[in-house]
């Protein structure tokens, strides 16, 4: 298809057709036929998944391609496993998070462990083979690996900071809110988990059934609190693999609560699945217009242009450091006479400063959703102070990033 935009946007597009169809398939092989249709009706009204859907990000192809692989263990087909969940990796490297739920499901099978976890193995590593194969001959020709970019690019991996557990929390509550288009929808499948995690523990729910719900509450909830303590970007495609697994566990739910009240107990899936369709109808046709702040809307990320527009006339040599920009100021400074570097830790960069601030200007991105102070202190610390440069804004005028000159302190 050439270099066109087409050609970037298809795989997000055919994923997210398949999400529907994927979630649907394991909800049957899981649950039953009753599962699959409110988890399928609940997936393809999401907002995420609409707002996602034909964008050139790798997250979504990931996502599809691991629920397949999840699929094929569901149906004991561990070849076929092993050859999703490489293309899922081959994707993304975060489709490993794929392997666990691949792993559950297939001990649950009845075929020997050793057959079936040779095959998982053997076609898994062909798949993902040709990654590190790829990435072998590009660091020969001297690139950098993509292991090294993945972590530069979004600013390495830590536990969080103390002073972050709020903001962080909050951050993600607020992306969270729009998974499915109202809040309290949202709410109830997440908080729902644990009730899904105690059906599955009970004595009563140690059945294929219940195993399943224990995996999909204990996916989710680990998913969750990995992105909330440790510093992964607060970036709302991240966001994508708890479509797909908080759409089985509401289903799930939802037929639980059902089955409780006699009078619904007969007609419960028609009923839940028309109430699904008319109180999701909205916020899904909502999202095919890009009408929350996620997605393809880019409000997270807005004025970044005309931050690379003011790096771009800066003298040629200078030093723009970044910590969670990697990606991002990569592109839009592709040509720019300027170097760009990563700084792991406020002590790092303020060692760099005090070598080498006296030869080239420098200066340094933060973005609106981080605190500056342990930067501060640590240039302090060292004679230097931030002096504000440029600033940019989002269409609703709140500020999104701030570009700082790396100075030394005016001594009174």
């Amino acid at each position: 298809m050439g270099a066109s935009e087409l050609a970037l946007r298809l795989p997000g597009l055919v994923a997210g057709i398949s999400l529907v169809a994927l979630t649907g398939a394991l909800a049957r092989a899981l649950y039953g036929t009753q599962t699959m249709l409110l988890s399928a009706a609940l997936v393809a009204l999401a907002p995420f998944a609409v707002l996602f859907s034909g964008t050139a990000f790798p997250d979504l192809p990931m996502v599809a391609l691991g629920l397949a692989g999840a699929l094929a263990a569901a149906l004991d087909r561990p070849g076929w496993a092993g050859v999703w969940l490489g293309l899922s990796f081959a994707a993304k490297q975060t489709g490993v998070m794929w392997l666990p739920v691949v792993v559950w499901l297939l001990l649950q099978q009845d075929a020997p462990r050793g057959r079936t976890f040779g095959r998982l193995a053997l076609t898994g590593a062909l798949a993902a083979g040709v990654v590190f194969a790829w990435d072998a001959a590009r660091t020969v020709q001297g690139a950098g690996s993509f292991w090294q970019a993945g972590v530069t690019g979004y600013g390495g991996l830590r536990l969080i900071w103390p002073q972050e557990l709020w903001p962080r929390l909050r951050d993600w509550a607020g992306l969270a809110r729009n998974l499915f288009g109202f809040p309290v929808v949202t709410a109830v499948a997440i908080f729902g988990l644990p009730v899904l995690a105690w059906r599955g523990v009970r004595p009563s729910g140690r059945a294929r059934c219940g195993l399943s719900d224990l995996l999909i509450a204990a996916f989710c909830m680990v998913y969750l609190l990995l992105h909330w303590l440790w510093a992964f970007p607060v970036w709302d495609r991240y966001l994508l693999p708890l479509v797909p697994m908080l759409s089985l566990g509401l289903g799930r739910l939802l037929l639980w609560l059902a089955s409780s009240l006699p009078w619904l107990r007969t007609r419960a899936t028609p009923v839940l699945l028309a109430a699904v369709v008319l109180l999701l109808a909205l916020p899904g046709l909502a999202a095919s217009r890009s009408a929350y702040p996620v997605g393809a809307d880019h409000r997270l990320y807005g004025g970044i242009d005309h931050v690379a527009a003011f790096l771009q006339q800066l003298p040629e040599g200078a030093v723009v450091y970044q910590h969670w920009l990697g990606w991002h100021l990569a592109f839009y400074l592709f040509d720019a006479p300027v170097y760009q570097a990563y700084w792991p830790t406020p002590a790092w960069l303020a060692r760099d400063v005090q070598v080498f601030g006296q030869r080239e200007p420098r200066y340094i991105v933060w973005p609106s959703w981080e605190a500056p102070q342990r930067v501060i202190q640590a240039l302090a610390e060292v004679g230097y102070r931030l002096k504000e440069e440029f600033a940019a804004t989002r269409r609703d005028g709140t500020r999104s990033f701030t570009v700082y000159q790396i100075v030394p302190q005016v001594n009174p």
